[in-house]
């Protein structure tokens, strides 16, 4: 969104959202007030909203839970990122970054919000910063904040290509060229996964708040401006790799890369997409607008040609790649609800999830949720005949946490 969540900054906006099949959006916002038109309305669009509030780390008084709780009487599910940039100065009332400061505040906060029922958002910019969380984390024992976190990467891609530092330029110039030599690139965020897997041993949730190109920029002389055609053409790349379920790279998509959340929609910011300084980036919107719709997970582009190149010495892949697969309804009215109950069985037991019938066929073990006019019968029919282990979860959202609290108590990933 933008800065103005009046209620008329709100009508013009959120029908583009809706245009775009937007699916995620981050909201930053002063107060209560601003939280709740704007979350209302883009959840109202189908929208899930992500809370940014708009303070100071070093402020006397903060309080997240509340937004987590506003949130939750909307019967949406509460991701709020807890505070911005600690490296920043201007994150700080006296322009002072304070590493254990911010260490220590954030999971105070954290806590406090996981234990209302929210999820934490991390967001840092740098590696050695989040190193710093996870362990303090560890050294608290907070594993319900651990079990419901997610990170926050602001990846901007400055003038490069969607697949730099992977590009043809830059490897002619820079021969094997990785994100740890330069991740100025919208491929930055891959450089944290490792250390949540090492440190947490798995990696949770990615949800970019801010990101993108940003209108103007050219500070790569090797690289055009980035001006209404590249904007267009990355966007819609950076997009389209959820259809494709590969990176602009060529690289396949993880499962943990969640959503995308360009910096910023509208207001008076020259690289905002609705901007009053510097127009309207109508490409952008058009080529976004033009990509198919499609659910992620069913469509699999095939490899860019080094990628199938680099793979071609590689065994064939076994019949039941995904050992364990939670099959979700893609028209189920409750999805997000499902979704957050089942996060703490998904987490513990490292089950792959989603809406897919083909990748539930490329799995051991089938965990339906929901009943036949959710996944009908004839796909769990098909399941079984393809070989397929195969357990259905019927009932409401109430009987479905019970099927949970029981799974998880009893250390039980798959019926019997």
């Amino acid at each position: 969104m933008g800065f103005d969540l009046a209620p008329q900054a709100l009508e013009r906006a959120t029908p583009v959202l809706a245009q775009l099949r937007a699916t995620w959006c981050l909201l930053p916002h002063r107060d209560d007030q601003d939280l709740g038109r704007a979350a209302y309305a883009v959840a109202s669009q189908g929208i899930l909203p992500v809370t940014r509030w708009l303070c100071h780390i070093d402020d006397n008084v903060i309080d997240f839970v509340r937004f987590a709780r506003y949130l939750r009487a909307m019967n949406l599910p509460a991701y709020v990122q807890i505070f911005n940039e600690p490296s920043n100065p201007q994150e700080w009332r006296d322009e002072l970054p304070k590493p254990r400061v911010f260490t220590a505040r954030w999971c105070e906060h954290a806590t406090r919000v996981a234990n209302e029922g929210g999820f934490p958002g991390l967001q840092v910019l740098h590696t050695a910063e989040l190193e710093s969380v996870l362990r303090e984390l560890k050294t608290l024992d907070a594993k319900n904040v651990v079990e419901r976190m997610w990170f926050c990467p602001h990846p901007y891609g400055s003038n490069h290509p969607p697949d730099y530092p992977y590009d043809e330029l830059n490897q002619r110039d820079h021969p094997g060229a990785t994100l740890n030599d330069d991740a100025d690139s919208i491929l930055q965020f891959l450089e944290f996964a490792p250390i949540f897997a090492r440190e947490l041993g798995f990696v949770p949730p990615f949800i970019a708040g801010e990101c993108g190109w940003q209108y103007g920029n050219a500070s790569d002389p090797r690289y055009p401006k980035i001006d209404d055609t590249t904007h267009a053409q990355y966007h819609a790349a950076l997009f389209d790799m959820f259809r494709t379920n590969h990176l602009p790279n060529g690289a396949a998509l993880p499962d943990f890369v969640y959503a995308f959340c360009p910096w910023i929609l509208y207001g008076p910011e020259a690289d905002a997409w609705l901007s009053t300084r510097s127009g309207v980036r109508q490409k952008t919107l058009d080529a976004i607008a033009a990509l198919p719709p499609f659910v992620r997970g069913e469509i699999t582009a095939p490899p860019r040609a080094h990628v199938a190149a680099a793979q071609s010495a590689v065994p064939p892949a076994p019949r039941f790649p995904l050992r364990h697969y939670v099959l979700l309804g893609q028209r189920a009215q409750t999805q997000w609800q499902q979704l957050v109950l089942l996060r703490r069985y998904l987490a513990r037991y490292g089950v792959a999830f989603g809406f897919s019938k083909a990748a539930a066929q490329c799995a051991r073990r089938v965990t339906i949720v929901g009943d036949a006019a959710q996944v009908s019968l004839e796909t769990e029919a098909e399941l079984k005949r393809a070989g397929v282990r195969v357990e259905r979860w019927l009932g409401d959202l109430y009987a479905l946490e019970i099927i949970l609290q029981d799974r998880l108590a009893q250390n039980s990933e798959f019926g019997s």
